[in-house]
């Protein structure tokens, strides 16, 4: 006789379940919820040390599940390191923190569900297991308070998704892949920002659309960004996400992006539960519908003792999913793509990475 779903869930680790009831009305069953941090220092770190000191953050945020072991790498197998704790699904048993570092101790990947903790959380795991604390100079949203409540909400949001449906990248993808593409360009620091990096994909988008590559060109662009309810610049391993939902034209410019990314209100925070493992596949019905044109995830300007250099990778979410990260050091800033391969062919990928490194790093009019 099979076990019943309650007793099936009553088995589960209590941080498992925990990170699965968080996720568990966002919508898209399809995904790990996967999310992922690299960080590049000069001061090589010992696999050893790293292992310890997250295992004692563990002990001490219980939420954060049992310690991961940490995976020591060649560089020559980097790549696919960095798939692997990104976008692996997890198991009712698998650890919900991920570890990955090279042999020679100089980058580290740290990987979580998405529903333990959200990027700047990351920054946390990431500022412990390399035994020094990381700050960011962004600032979160606080206690902005959403315009409607989750219900009202989705009943708008399911109006929409059946008369006015979101742009898309366009792409041919290969058929039934499991794979993901994980992308990232570094390049010497630039004051840029959410505003700027919401301008380049717009910009990618309008390109695509002109050379006929982007579907449903008659649609709206919709971003999804990532923000923080944080307002310290230390954080904690925990989770204190809000989303920004921008609905534009084209051929917005990043100066009048600002203050409209600047007045927007938060979406409504989901619920706690799956509804018993209904939510996601109800949402399946409409799923070609729903999600947006590019999720977005700024850290900003993150700070740390010989940090060169950080990229992070928000979690593939919708159909057609396009989630673009953006993070800064003093040196460095590095732009991230993630695309799922049904989606994308590994060449169009490169082209959309291409498109988004020439619109988000090209010089203003007039620069020298």
């Amino acid at each position: 006789m099979r076990p019943t779903l309650r007793a099936r869930r009553a088995r589960l680790d209590p941080a498992v379940r925990g990170a699965r009831e968080v996720v568990g009305m966002y919508g898209d069953p399809d995904t790990t919820w996967g999310i992922c941090l690299e960080a590049h220092v000069g001061a090589p770190v010992d696999g050893e040390g790293v292992g310890e000191r997250v295992a004692a953050l563990c002990v001490e945020h219980p939420h954060l599940g049992v310690a991961p072991e940490v995976g020591v790498v060649a560089a020559a197998d980097w790549p696919a390191a960095r798939r692997e704790v990104a976008s692996a699904p997890y198991g009712p048993s698998s650890p919900l923190l991920r570890l990955a570092l090279t042999d020679d101790g100089t980058r580290l990947l740290v990987g979580a569900h998405h529903g333990v903790i959200d990027g700047l959380g990351l920054l946390a795991v990431a500022g412990a297991a390399l035994g020094r604390g990381l700050r960011t100079r962004a600032r979160g949203i606080g206690d902005r308070a959403a315009p409607y409540g989750f219900l009202a909400s989705s009943v708008r949001r399911l109006g929409e998704a059946l008369t006015d449906p979101p742009a898309r990248f366009g792409g041919d993808g290969e058929e039934g892949s499991p794979l993901e593409d994980l992308s990232s360009v570094t390049r010497p620091r630039v004051e840029r920002g959410t505003a700027h990096l919401a301008h380049a994909v717009l910009a990618a988008h309008t390109q695509g659309s002109s050379r006929g590559t982007s579907r449903g060109t008659s649609r709206r662009p919709v971003l999804v960004i990532g923000a923080s309810r944080r307002t310290d610049d230390l954080p904690q391993p925990d989770r204190q996400t809000a989303y920004l939902r921008l609905r534009v034209g084209g051929g917005t410019d990043a100066e009048r992006l600002a203050p409209a990314i600047a007045a927007l209100r938060p979406e409504p925070d989901f619920p706690e539960t799956s509804a018993g493992g209904t939510a996601p596949l109800a949402v399946r019905l409409l799923s070609s519908r729903l999600g947006a044109t590019a999720m977005l995830s700024n850290l900003g300007l993150v700070l740390g003792e010989d940090l060169v250099s950080l990229t992070m990778f928000p979690a593939s979410s919708g159909p057609r999913s396009v989630a673009v990260g953006l993070a800064s050091t003093t040196a460095t800033t590095t732009l991230s793509l993630r695309t799922r391969r049904r989606d994308f062919t590994a060449e169009e990928h490169a082209a959309l990475v291409g498109a988004l490194t020439d619109r988000f790093f090209e010089r203003p009019a007039g620069a020298q």
